[in-house]
């Protein structure tokens, strides 16, 4: 009977310690699993943290940069137009001249006036005459649009990244086109169906972005020629500003559509591409309350839903979106 207690007891015993031991290795690995969630939570939170200290430095950089090439454009320009204009008046007198010249050409002696033709002709007098009023049209044309660049660039530069006022989406379109127009201009046809809309308490140039963004990756995704259309209407019933920005480029598939406002992600070749642009428009559309929607197949482009609510919520501001929350 002895013998048989003590077995008892010490199969007891041990049954005992290896339960401890199993708790204590359940334990040990709860731990280890809970260490390493939270190693991988501080690593994604650094990841977003490097990817919005470097986003904001580029913003900073980019509008002291714009300031001091709109303020150098601009001080040339002023004496440009105002010598343009000065030289149009003064060209403008001398067409007179010689139009009231070729007008009165029966009052004046023939010898003289046989000079002038053999001059108006050598020189192409009656082409210069002309031609000189579309040049001086097309000159202020192209100045015009030159000060408007110049402009856009010193609203760029003025205001800083955070700060918010009451603004026009539409502003905020139109100036991402004139800024991306040079490379629009060649390979795509660019619509547009804007429609009035109230205005919504925002960062105008983190708005710009949101589309200068969206409708670049648009133009890289065409490779020859294809068509951008750009809408923006007012839900009345839902209290929504909607943009929509449709291409006809290469499209993405599905695995691609689930990782495009992923920070660092890029289908780009390796230099052409940070990964941030999407990331970043996600998070600056979500810190006004609004939300973005992509639908996509490949080889028959891509499209934009944007919406932004007229009121936004008063909410802490990530322009990164959370990778815990896809």
């Amino acid at each position: 009977m002895d013998d048989l207690e003590n077995y008892k007891i010490a199969y007891k015993r041990e049954k005992l310690a290896r339960k401890q031991a199993e708790q204590i290795l359940e334990d040990k690995t709860h731990e280890l699993m809970q260490s390493n969630i939270e190693l991988q939570q501080l690593n994604e939170t650094l990841s977003r943290q490097q990817a919005q200290l470097v986003q904001t430095e580029k913003l900073a950089a980019l509008g002291t940069l714009a300031a001091g090439i709109a303020h150098e454009i601009n001080n040339p320009m002023a004496f440009v137009v105002s010598n343009i204009q000065a030289l149009k008046r003064y060209c403008s007198s001398y067409v007179d001249l010689c139009r009231l010249v070729e007008k009165n050409q029966d009052s004046i002696p023939a010898e003289i006036c046989e000079g002038l033709n053999d001059i108006g002709k050598k020189r192409g007098v009656e082409y210069v005459l002309n031609d000189t009023e579309l040049i001086f049209s097309e000159v202020e044309s192209g100045m015009v649009r030159v000060q408007d660049i110049v402009s856009n660039l010193k609203s760029f530069a003025r205001t800083k990244p955070g700060e918010r006022d009451h603004a026009d989406i539409n502003e905020a379109i139109t100036s991402s086109l004139k800024i991306l127009a040079n490379e629009l201009r060649y390979k795509c046809t660019v619509t547009t169906e804007l429609k009035e809309l109230p205005s919504i308490y925002c960062n105008l140039n983190e708005v710009s972005q949101v589309f200068l963004n969206i409708i670049h990756n648009a133009a890289q995704s065409i490779e020859s020629e294809g068509l951008i259309d750009i809408s923006s209407r007012y839900i009345d019933m839902q209290a929504i500003i909607q943009v929509v920005i449709k291409d006809s480029g290469a499209g993405m598939d599905e695995a691609t559509m689930a990782q495009i406002f992923d920070p660092f992600f890029t289908n780009k070749p390796l230099g052409q591409g940070t990964g941030l642009g999407l990331s970043v428009s996600h998070g600056i559309i979500e810190a006004l309350g609004g939300s973005i929607k992509v639908t996509s197949q490949p080889k028959k482009g891509t499209s934009f839903f944007i919406n932004f609510p007229v009121e936004q919520r008063r909410r802490p501001r990530n322009i990164y979106k959370r990778w815990d929350q896809r």
